[in-house]
């Protein structure tokens, strides 16, 4: 969609969902009944018996004419002009968050939208599978999608802890949550206890060597800050064993042991009563007896659905919150989070003997062609196998993706498209959306969920939502 107001209301009018252009001189005209599922940032006139949802902020000037309805989630903070409609400002908390990001719509090649009620919603079912506490693991940038809102969110929704990569990321989580626990996943190194104790962030120590830099910064610090232990229990990942685990619980004795967290991580297996995945949890259980009054936590996402005897004290939700499925091959139980729509840039028409190659071999013969602003660069997987076709959304329908993305571009198959002006420079085409689930693209592609979130790219416009 392109152009001024009138073709915002005529967009609007025929149901789409629509947010507002950033920096845009233009007003938005509403003309029939609309949603807008954001923040409107221009001023916008309601015309005589129309009725307006407005699923975020309003910030421009806002003009209701007779007999129209405005309802606003958020906030108005533009001047108001009624001449006669009706006007509902609910001031729901989360339309606070409502917010954009990264370059205006109209320059950015493609957009991502992040629905921060799903992700309140996604905390609150995980929340509710558990007696035990529900931290928010918000690792690599919040596997993309911005610690910042996301933070805020889940901080509005209940969560108190939170789990970051590196020092960097617990800075952002303070700064969006003053008053929550933060741990740091990639530990302790010599010269952060200064900044440790700046942002009160508490490291998990992973290696004994670790523990023993930790010690001397809070001797010499006279900081008191607590820190957690991971311990490997069978995932060949980062911990200390069992056996150095077991030697540490000695320094519970002490009533300045600062231990305030036993975690491992565990993988639940695809085959029920697996020996393997028994035995960890046994060792785990174990430990957790040596590690009396410390908050013990052991799985993710899977697990707090599939096996409440592993939630012990406190259980870390993370790529479920985005909406990645945690229970392989059942129904996704989490709510989608998540639109990734690019450009147009070309459409070309060739001759049914025309084609396309790659430098691996894919050669279709197509004959209608749209290239989309989106590629490597961007995040977009480079490659898959060529059995297992990509699909965009067009329109309404589904057409295959052509052939692996360059750096910066895509080419879609739209010959099939039963609309051909569906398919022109300018518009818009899904890539992830409720049509087409992050899950869909990693199987495809034969990655994770949460892989193809952390990698899409910077140079998106962002629209963060409530609804």
């Amino acid at each position: 969609m392109h152009g001024g107001g009138e073709r915002w209301a005529m967009a609007l009018g025929i149901g789409m969902p629509f947010d507002s252009r950033v920096g845009s001189q233009e007003p938005l005209v509403i003309s029939t009944s609309a949603d807008i599922n954001g923040s409107v940032t221009t001023d916008t006139i309601v015309q005589n018996n129309c009725s307006l949802h407005v699923r975020g902020n309003l910030i421009g000037n806002l003009t209701i004419d007779p007999g129209a309805e405005v309802v606003v989630d958020g906030s108005v903070d533009g001047k108001i002009v009624n001449r006669g409609g009706r006007l509902v400002v609910n001031h729901k908390g989360l339309a606070a968050f409502v917010t954009l990001n990264g370059p205006s719509e109209n320059e950015a090649g493609a957009t991502l939208r992040i629905n921060l009620t799903a992700i309140a919603s996604n905390w609150v079912r995980l929340a509710k599978s558990t007696v035990a506490e529900c931290a928010a693991v918000v690792r690599c940038n919040a596997y993309g999608c911005g610690i910042a809102p996301i933070v805020k969110t889940l901080v509005q929704s209940g969560c108190h802890t939170f789990f970051v990569t590196d020092l960097s990321e617990a800075r952002r989580v303070r700064a969006a949550a003053p008053h929550s626990t933060i741990y740091v996943l990639h530990g302790f190194y010599f010269g952060t206890g200064p900044a440790f104790a700046e942002i009160n962030a508490q490291p998990v120590i992973n290696s004994s060597a670790e523990l023993a830099a930790w010690d001397v910064f809070v001797s010499s610090a006279g900081w008191r800050g607590g820190f957690g232990l991971n311990v490997d229990t069978g995932q060949n990942k980062l911990g200390l064993s069992v056996e150095e685990a077991i030697a540490l619980a000695s320094r519970l004795k002490s009533p300045d042991h600062n231990v305030t967290l036993l975690m491992s991580y565990w993988a639940p297996s695809e085959k029920p009563n697996n020996p393997a995945s028994e035995r960890q949890i046994a060792r785990f259980r174990d430990l957790r007896r040596l590690y009396t009054g410390v908050t013990a936590s052991l799985v993710n996402s899977t697990g707090a659905l599939l096996n409440p005897q592993c939630h012990f004290d406190l259980v870390r939700a993370g790529s479920a919150l985005f909406g990645v499925n945690p229970t392989p091959r059942s129904a996704n139980p989490m709510l989608p989070v998540v639109e990734l729509r690019a450009r147009i840039i070309q459409v070309r028409n060739g001759t049914a003997e025309g084609g396309i190659t790659d430098d691996e071999g894919w050669s279709a013969k197509r004959r209608r062609l749209a290239f989309v602003s989106i590629g490597q660069a961007d995040g977009f997987p480079p490659s898959w196998p060529a059995k297992n076709k990509l699909h965009a959304i067009v329109g309404s329908h589904r057409c295959p993706i052509a052939g692996r993305p360059s750096l910066d571009m895509l080419p879609i198959d739209v010959t099939d498209l039963p609309v051909i002006q569906a398919a022109r420079i300018g518009e818009m085409v899904t890539l992830i959306g409720s049509a087409i689930s992050i899950d869909e693209v990693a199987e495809a592609t034969k990655s994770t969920g949460g892989e193809i979130l952390s990698g899409l790219g910077s140079r998106f416009h962002r629209v963060y939502y409530a609804t």
